[in-house]
C-alpha cells in the first residue's frame, strides 16, 4: 500500500480515536500535534536504522551476502548498536510520554479540580519503562522480517552474483521505507500503538488520582479491523485497580504495554469512567 494510504489511514485512527475522549478543543489541538510528533520522531529513527543496515550489508562480499548465518550475524551486531537500543528507546519516551501527561492531567483536571497533577509521579515512570520494554520485541519484529526477504532472495537468485545482488536490493528496498520494517506501515503500527498506550494509560492515572473514579468501562473502536478478543471485550467494567480480561491478557487498559503483543498491536479502543 502506498506512503500517502497509510498516512490517510493513520489520520483516519487519530480522529477516531480523539472523537472517543471528553477533550476541549484546545486540549484536542494539542494532542493532534503530539500524536504527530510522535509519529514524525518514529518515522525517524526507523529511517537511520534502515541505512545503518543497508551500509552494514553494502560492507560485505558476495560470498557473504548470500550466507544466511552471516546475514544474520550483521542484523544482530547493528541491533546491538546504540541507535537501535538507546536511542530508539529515548525516542519512544520522547514522543509519547508527554501524551500520557496530557491526558491525565485533562482527565483530572475535569473530576477534580482542587488535584494538581505531578509529571514526577510514579505511575508515569513505571508506564515509561513498559513502554521502552517494548525496543527489543519490535527490534526482534524487525530482524525476523529482513531474515525471512533474505532467505527469500537467496532462494530466487539464480546464480551467486544474482543472489548476492537480490539481497542488497531487498536491503535498499527497506532503507527506503519502501517495505519491510523500516516503512510507513510499520511507523504507523508502533505510532498507533504506544499513543493509544499513552493516552488511555494516562486517563486511567488522572482517574486513579481524582479519587472520584471508582471503576473503568473497556470501548471498543467500531468497524471491521476491531479483532475479536477487543470487540468481546466492549462493554467489560472492572474496579479501577484490577485488569480487564481480554483474551488471554490481562490489561489495566487499551494498549496497556505490559500485554501479549497480539492485544495491543494497532490497538485504537479506549475507555469510559465509572463512578459510584
Amino acid at each position: 500500500m502506498c506512503e500517502a494510504c497509510w498516512e490517510r489511514i493513520s489520520k483516519a485512527d487519530d480522529m477516531e480515536f480523539l472523537d472517543s475522549l471528553e477533550l476541549t478543543h484546545a486540549e484536542r489541538a494539542v494532542l493532534e500535534e503530539l500524536y504527530k510528533q510522535g509519529e514524525d520522531r518514529i518515522v525517524e529513527i526507523l529511517e537511520q536504522q534502515g541505512k545503518e543496515l543497508h551500509e552494514a550489508i553494502l560492507e560485505l562480499n558476495e560470498e557473504l551476502l548470500i550466507d544466511i548465518g552471516e546475514l544474520g550475524k550483521v542484523l544482530i551486531s547493528v541491533q546491538a548498536g546504540d541507535l537501535f537500543s538507546v536511542q530508539f528507546e529515548q525516542a519512544v519516551y520522547d514522543a509519547f510520554t508527554p501524551l500520557f501527561h496530557l491526558a491525565g492531567e485533562s482527565e483530572l483536571t475535569v473530576l477534580n479540580n482542587d488535584k494538581s497533577w505531578s509529571t514526577k509521579n510514579k505511575a508515569a515512570s513505571r508506564f515509561a519503562k513498559n513502554l521502552k520494554k517494548l525496543v527489543p520485541d519490535m527490534n526482534g519484529t524487525s530482524k525476523d522480517v529482513m531474515t525471512r526477504a533474505f532467505q527469500k532472495a537467496i532462494k530466487e537468485g539464480k546464480t551467486p552474483s544474482e543472489r548476492a545482488v537480490l539481497v542488497q536490493e531487498i536491503s535498499a528496498v527497506a532503507t527506503k521505507g519502501e517495505g519491510g520494517p523500516f516503512s510507513m506501515k510499520r511507523a504507523v503500527t508502533v505510532a498507533r500503538t504506544m499513543s493509544t498506550a499513552a493516552a488511555n494509560g494516562g486517563k486511567l492515572e488522572g482517574w486513579k488520582q481524582s479519587e472520584v473514579v471508582t471503576g473503568k468501562k473497556w470501548r471498543s473502536s467500531k468497524g471491521s479491523r476491531t479483532r475479536k478478543t477487543h470487540r468481546k471485550a466492549d462493554g467489560q467494567v472492572q474496579p479501577i485497580d484490577k485488569p480487564f480480561k481480554v483474551g488471554k491478557s490481562d490489561l489495566m487498559f487499551p494498549g496497556d504495554p505490559s500485554g501479549r503483543p497480539e492485544e495491543i498491536i494497532h490497538c485504537r479502543c479506549t475507555m469510559q469512567s465509572v463512578m459510584d
